[in-house]
C-alpha cells in the first residue's frame, strides 16, 4: 500500500501523522508523509519519505506571538498568497503517483481535494473531535456553554471556522487540480466521509450516536527515540531530588510571558516543589529563578514526563495523550480552541485539578498543583488501560481494509 499523509501545523500535528507513518512503514507499506519543511528532520530521523509543504503561514504564527491584536491584523493580510502557496505545494503530489489512500490534517484544506484528482480514498485524521456532530457534548471548540439541547447544533461552528478560506480553496481546486466538479466543503467532505479518529477511548469514548467506524482509534504514538539522551544538566537536576513539577504551554501563547513566569515561579516556591520549566514558542520567559528550578525549551515529553510528579500544561490534546501515558496527574490552564474542553474532561476522569482561570494567581496553581499531587493513584491506572491500546495499528488495519492491503 502506498498511502499519502497530509498534516499541517505545530509539531502536536505533525507528531501523530509521523507516528502513523512510522506504523505503515513498520508494516511493510510505504508512506509518503507531507508536512511543513521544518519537520524534515524529524521524519528522516525515523527513515520516513517526505514531502516538504510551505510554512510560511506556521513561521508567520511565531513571528507575531506575543504582539498584540495590531500585529495580528496586519500579519493576517499575509495570510491569502501564503494559503495559496501550502495548497499549490500539495496540487504537486497529484502527479501520477501510485497513492492508494489519503489521510490528511483538515488544516491542510487541500488534503480531500488532492485525493479527488487522485481518484483515491480520503480520511480526515482527526486529533480531537470536530466535524461529527453529536447531543453528548458540545462541540469542544465552542467558546461558550450552552444548553445540552443546542449541542448538536453547535458542531456548525466548524464550518464558520472553515468559511473564510472556501474561496481560495475553491479557486485553487479549479485552477491548478482542475477539478470542475461541484465544489464541497470540507466541513460537508469530513462529516459525510471517512474519518480516523486518533485519541483513546479512555480518555473520551465515541458518542452512542456515532458510527461504529467513526470511534477513536486510541493515540497515535511513537515508540521512544533509542537514541535520545538528556542533557548532563537535566540528567543530573532530575537526580538531585524528589519528582520534580513540569510546566509547559508548548505552542500557546499569552499577552505577557514574563508575567505569566513570574506567576509560575512564585506558585512552585509556595508549593515547596522541584520544577522544570519548558518556553516552548514563548508563553513562558522566566527571569531569575532559585536552584530548585531547571528552564529548558524542548524535551520529548515522551521521556521526561514520567520522571515528574505533576505536569502544568496548556491542554493541548498532544501533552494531555503524554502525560496520560506517563501516569501522572494534571494541571491545566487551557488558552483557547478545544483546550477547555480537554481540561474539563480530564478533571471529570480524576487525574487533573480542576481547570485554571485564564487570569491565574500563584496561590491557586500552588493549591492546584497540591490537590493533583494527591491524584496520582487515579493517573497510574488510566495509564495502565492506555498501555493495552495501539491506536496506530488499530489505524493501519483500517486503511488496509478500506485499500484492499
Amino acid at each position: 500500500m502506498r498511502p499519502l499523509l497530509i498534516t499541517v501545523g505545530s509539531r502536536g500535528d505533525v507528531q501523530p501523522y509521523l507516528a502513523l507513518a512510522c506504523g505503515l512503514l513498520a508494516a511493510g507499506h510505504r508512506p509518503l508523509l507531507a508536512a511543513p519543511r521544518r519537520f524534515a528532520p524529524l521524519a528522516a530521523a525515523r527513515g520516513v519519505e517526505f514531502a516538504p509543504l510551505d510554512d510560511e503561514m506556521l513561521g508567520l504564527q511565531g513571528s507575531v506571538k506575543g504582539q498584540g491584536v495590531r500585529a495580528a491584523i496586519t500579519a493576517a493580510r499575509s495570510v491569502t498568497p501564503m494559503l495559496r502557496r501550502l495548497l499549490d505545494d500539495q496540487a504537486a503530489l497529484a502527479t501520477p503517483r501510485e497513492f492508494d489512500v489519503v489521510v490528511y490534517h483538515p488544516k491542510s484544506l487541500g488534503g480531500p481535494y488532492v485525493a479527488e484528482k487522485l481518484g483515491v480514498p480520503a480520511l480526515a485524521g482527526l486529533l480531537l473531535p470536530l466535524y461529527l456532530p453529536t447531543s453528548a457534548f458540545a462541540s469542544p471548540i465552542l467558546p461558550v456553554r450552552v444548553p445540552p439541547v443546542l449541542n448538536r447544533a453547535s458542531w456548525r461552528i466548524t464550518s464558520a471556522i472553515e468559511a473564510p478560506y472556501r474561496g481560495t480553496v475553491r479557486a485553487w481546486r479549479r485552477e491548478k487540480l482542475g477539478l470542475t466538479g461541484a465544489f464541497r466543503s470540507m466541513f460537508d467532505l469530513v462529516r459525510e466521509g471517512e474519518v480516523l479518529h486518533a485519541w483513546s477511548p479512555h480518555l473520551l469514548p465515541g458518542p452512542a450516536d456515532w458510527p461504529a467506524a467513526a470511534h477513536p482509534t486510541g493515540f497515535w504514538t511513537m515508540p521512544a527515540e533509542a537514541a535520545w539522551a538528556p542533557s548532563e544538566p537535566l540528567a543530573r537536576f532530575l537526580a538531585d531530588g524528589q519528582a520534580p513539577v513540569y510546566v509547559g504551554f508548548g505552542s500557546s501563547v499569552g499577552g505577557d510571558p514574563e508575567a505569566l513566569a513570574a506567576t509560575v515561579l512564585e506558585a512552585i516556591g509556595m508549593s515547596g516543589r522541584r520544577a522544570v520549566l519548558a518556553t516552548g514558542w514563548g508563553a513562558l520567559r522566566p527571569g531569575r529563578h532559585t536552584d530548585d528550578v531547571l528552564v529548558i525549551e524542548e524535551v520529548p515529553h515522551d521521556w521526561l514526563l514520567p520522571h515528574m510528579a505533576v505536569v502544568v500544561h496548556h491542554g493541548g490534546v498532544g501533552t494531555v495523550a503524554a502525560a496520560l501515558r506517563a501516569g501522572v496527574p494534571q494541571v491545566v490552564r487551557p488558552f483557547l480552541g478545544d483546550q477547555p474542553f480537554w481540561a474539563a474532561r480530564l478533571h471529570r476522569l480524576g487525574v487533573a485539578a480542576p481547570p485554571l482561570p485564564r487570569r491565574l494567581r500563584p496561590e491557586r496553581l500552588a493549591a492546584a498543583i497540591t490537590a493533583a499531587a494527591d491524584l496520582a493513584p487515579a493517573a497510574h491506572t488510566l495509564a495502565g488501560h492506555l498501555a493495552t491500546e495501539d491506536g496506530v495499528a488499530t489505524a493501519v488495519a483500517r486503511l488496509e481494509k478500506l485499500s484492499g492491503g
